[in-house]
């Protein structure tokens, strides 16, 4: 959940000058701004180690203590000096927060620790782009309830948590300056936010955007079927513009593979949990007919009565070959729903890994 949007409406009197129009009349809007502190310092610098594909990274940068002290102190609020509408006032408000001046040093320290990774990785757009979304996704969810607004970006990396709109601020922030059309998902009746890339596919309801969730790791391209609380997604989001760059993310058809693997996964241990279940019940009962069955036999054989036990020997043999039969249809069908277990558990717990996931997800289909 976000924390809650602060705006004022101010009214102005003003004393006109003859001959004076000059910056005479104020902004539509006065938005929230960073003012320095200086003399600041920090007790600590975060160090984040995250899972990324098929290891770790490690991102351990300075950001200036006058900064996020400044920040810190900001007046978080929206002054409005006309009655703009939600439409006009609240990208006002959220783009102030992402795009500070302040702010860009930090930027441009966080995304040369990102540059080093991808250079030595050989990252493409989109692995580029999911590293920075899984640094962000990694980041602890958790509201802080001293602030009743949102916090800068350069808070959220310094705290080492934020909520909804805190990490969003910072994937959007640092997606636009390293070039991709991003946006800010806001959905006003769910009180959520989350972040839009531009996509070849997979775009978000009528968007051309690809939906990313910040609050926990999660597939770029795959909303989610509800939040943590239960709420379910069903509002448009108004976009909020954060940048325009040319690049965009383009593994939609791998991303939309994992989509579908884990739908049919899921689907079949669905379906085949009823049947295993029954199948269970089935064996027991026929185990326990044999094994009483076996039991009369002994005390027939001990007896000497022959020709009673082998009257029943066909029988036995019957019921146990039958008996065998169904246990290895029930390993098999076992088998298929632990394979299906498998995957979607791999495909749920490794989104960071989306190449990797991709390749499992195809195979899985391919079967």
């Amino acid at each position: 959940m976000w924390k809650q949007i602060s705006a004022i409406l101010v009214l102005v009197a003003m004393t006109l000058g003859a001959g004076c129009l000059g910056d005479l009349f104020p902004p539509a809007a006065v938005p929230p701004a960073i003012v320095p502190v200086e003399g600041a310092s920090l007790d600590h610098l975060p160090v984040y180690t995250f899972p990324f594909e098929d290891g770790e990274e490690t991102i351990r940068i300075g950001i200036d203590p006058a900064v996020y002290a400044g920040a810190k102190e900001a007046d978080r609020r929206l002054h409005l000096y006309r009655d703009l509408s939600e439409e006009e006032w609240i990208p006002i408000y959220y783009q102030a927060f992402a795009n500070d001046s302040h702010q860009e040093p930090f930027y441009a320290n966080l995304i040369a620790a990102f540059r080093e990774i991808r250079d030595r990785e050989g990252l493409d757009d989109d692995r580029y782009l999911e590293l920075i979304t899984v640094f962000v996704q990694s980041i602890p969810y958790r509201t802080d309830d001293s602030i009743t607004e949102p916090k800068f970006p350069i808070e959220t990396y310094g705290d080492g948590e934020g909520d909804c709109d805190d990490k969003s601020l910072l994937l959007a922030g640092l997606l636009a300056r390293e070039g991709y059309r991003v946006a800010l998902f806001y959905f006003g009746d769910e009180a959520h936010m989350a972040v839009g890339v531009g996509s070849a596919g997979c775009h978000y309801q009528n968007t051309p955007l690809a939906y990313i969730e910040t609050t926990n790791a999660s597939y770029v391209g795959i909303p989610p079927p509800e939040l943590s609380n239960g709420t379910v997604l069903a509002s448009d989001p108004l976009v909020i513009p954060v940048g325009d760059g040319p690049r965009y993310y383009a593994a939609c058809d791998q991303v939309m593979t994992i989509e579908r693997a884990l739908s049919v996964s899921r689907a079949r241990v669905e379906a085949l949990a009823p049947e295993l279940g029954m199948r269970v019940g089935e064996l027991e009962a026929e185990k326990e007919y044999i094994e009483s069955l076996g039991t009369r036999m002994t005390a027939l054989s001990r007896s000497g009565e022959v020709r009673e036990y082998n009257r029943l020997v066909p029988e036995y043999n019957r019921k146990a070959r039958d008996y065998n039969d169904a246990v290895r249809s029930y390993n098999t069908l076992l088998e298929e729903s632990r394979a299906a277990v498998d995957l979607y558990n791999h495909l749920v717990t490794h989104a960071h890994d989306r190449p990797g996931s991709y390749l499992r997800a195809r195979a899985y289909l391919a079967e």
